[in-house]
């Protein structure tokens, strides 16, 4: 019985660059919003100019280097991989370029090497509670419960990573 593949393989690079262009623009639009230098920009109430405010690092805290969690928010874990809320609930995302990290139930997270066993191509994270996790090189299907090989060229499933919840993150255990 045939299948429907209703698989885009330009959906993930799409998604992808909407993304980094809605960051990009949310930056540039921050960066519009601060104190120019201009007289009277920065003025406190009575017409006095007070000094301005130290720059913070704020933002992504995984990418702040200093391992402080960003800007005076929450300590991250460091060996965090994802804010909870950042993984939609039957779904999945892709973490640093080489881990899939699914939430198949609310509360209920798990991880596996995001390389197709095949060829190592990125697998497509599942959606809207689909129970499978696809390859967009050759079509390899695996299970999301377990990361188990269901179909395609693939000669196994996907690697587990353990991974557990800490400080609201999901970081390898």
């Amino acid at each position: 019985m045939p299948v429907e593949d209703r698989f885009n393989p330009c959906a993930t690079a799409a998604r992808r660059t909407l993304l980094l262009g809605a960051g990009a623009m949310g930056i540039a639009v921050i960066a519009g919003c601060g104190d120019d230098g201009k007289p009277g920009a920065g003025a406190a109430p009575g017409g006095s100019s007070a000094p301005a405010a130290p720059a913070t690092t704020g933002g992504n805290p995984f990418d702040d280097s200093t391992g402080s969690g960003g800007g005076g928010g929450p300590q991250v874990p460091s060996n965090a991989l994802i804010a909870t809320g950042e993984v939609p609930v039957g779904g999945g995302v892709i973490v640093k370029d080489t881990v899939l990290v699914i939430q198949p139930a609310k509360g209920q997270f798990k991880a596996y090497d995001a390389a197709c066993p095949h060829e190592g191509a990125i697998v497509d994270p599942p959606f809207d509670g689909n129970q499978v996790i696809q390859c967009p090189r050759h079509n390899s299907k695996f299970k999301v419960s377990d990361g188990s090989w269901v179909s395609g060229p693939a000669p196994r499933g996907l690697k587990g990573i353990r991974v557990e919840v800490r400080s609201g993150y999901v970081v390898r255990a």
